[in-house]
């Protein structure tokens, strides 16, 4: 079996890696898992809305 990401699982990997670097940095990340929601709602709706993601739990 062949378990490599096709060539657009792996555009889809590079364009949401590199939404997430310039929207919520790790320094971003660890303010908002303080908080009492523990994500940043906007960033969010920006995945929603210009990345198309569904709003799912991304690991």
């Amino acid at each position: 079996m062949n378990f490599a990401f096709s060539d657009e699982q792996e555009q889809l990997r590079e364009f949401v890696r590199s939404f997430l670097e310039e929207k919520s940095d790790e320094a971003a990340v660890r303010e908002q898992m303080e908080t009492e929601q523990g994500f940043d709602a906007d960033v969010w709706q920006q995945m929603c809305d210009q990345l198309a993601l569904p709003p799912l739990y991304y690991p």
